[in-house]
């Protein structure tokens, strides 16, 4: 299985140029899902989930839609407060490990986790508190690209999250591993003047892949595929739904440049005007 969309649905700017002028947000998720099959939920990481609210995510997407589940900054850059966080945080996504549309947990680190001894154990600490439920990690910085994390990962039945971002001094470089049964990709643009200190949040994440930069991960994706069994990739560059755009372009790459599902291909781009997914 190889799943390709974005990471998080419900923006404002997508309207227009991905979703129509006239779609009500509250109908985001469901005008997405007949083109994507799975997306991140990213709010997770600013509040606590609700099961309350994941029920009525579930209530807007078929009983095959999967969900990747971002852990809240409790467990990745509030880390002293991860203790008091775990129970709220299961119980949050209770709804979706009932409905098995749960794919993995996303436990993304800040630049500033380095891999110490308390970094180990943390990561530990994260496993045994979710039991085994499925958790990909993403690192932000390259001191962590080595055998001693790869071996620790698997051993901790942690996956490891691949990342395209921009290619500056200790960043992530775009290695190809799996440390569990599911491969992890994620897509966050190649914006390098903006990266860090960015004048507006969204700057970091205004790019578009050109064609031959998303080509330069098809065999990569094939690569992953030597490690693993299943795949998730998701595209963050989400301002005015650059990452919709690209998932779908990849998508079809991958297929060889057939389209998926819907008969929407890169040559269905649409003016701003009008939403890529108007039908």
């Amino acid at each position: 299985m190889i799943q390709v969309g974005t990471s998080g649905y419900s923006y404002d700017d997508w309207k227009g140029i991905i979703y129509p002028d006239r779609l009500s947000k509250k109908d985001f998720l469901n005008h997405y899902t007949n083109f994507f099959g799975i997306t991140e939920i990213n709010f997770t990481y600013y509040r606590l989930p609700d099961p309350g609210i994941i029920r009525n995510i579930l209530k807007k997407a078929p009983d095959d839609f999967l969900f990747s589940v971002k852990l809240s900054k409790e467990f990745t850059h509030e880390r002293e407060k991860m203790d008091d966080s775990v129970e709220e945080y299961k119980e949050g996504i209770e709804p979706l490990i009932e409905s098995g549309q749960l794919v993995t947990l996303l436990a993304q680190f800040p630049y500033s986790f380095k891999p110490e001894e308390a970094s180990y154990r943390h990561l530990e600490e994260i496993r045994k508190a979710f039991g085994d439920i499925p958790i990909n990690v993403e690192f932000r910085n390259d001191y962590w690209i080595n055998d001693r994390t790869f071996s620790f990962l698997h051993n901790q039945d942690l996956g490891y999250v691949c990342v395209d971002m921009p290619g500056l001094s200790h960043l992530v470089p775009p290695v190809v591993r799996a440390t569990t049964e599911l491969g992890y990709i994620r897509f966050h643009g190649r914006a390098s003047e903006h990266w860090w200190n960015a004048p507006k949040p969204y700057m970091r994440y205004d790019y578009l892949y050109d064609k031959k930069e998303l080509e330069e991960w098809v065999d990569k994706v094939h690569e992953l595929e030597n490690y693993t069994k299943n795949i998730v990739i998701t595209f963050n560059n989400h301002f005015q739904g650059k990452s919709a755009r690209n998932a779908v372009e990849f998508d079809s790459l991958l297929r060889g440049g057939k389209s998926a599902g819907g008969g929407i291909g890169p040559e269905h781009f649409l003016s701003p005007t009008r939403g890529l997914f108007d039908g």
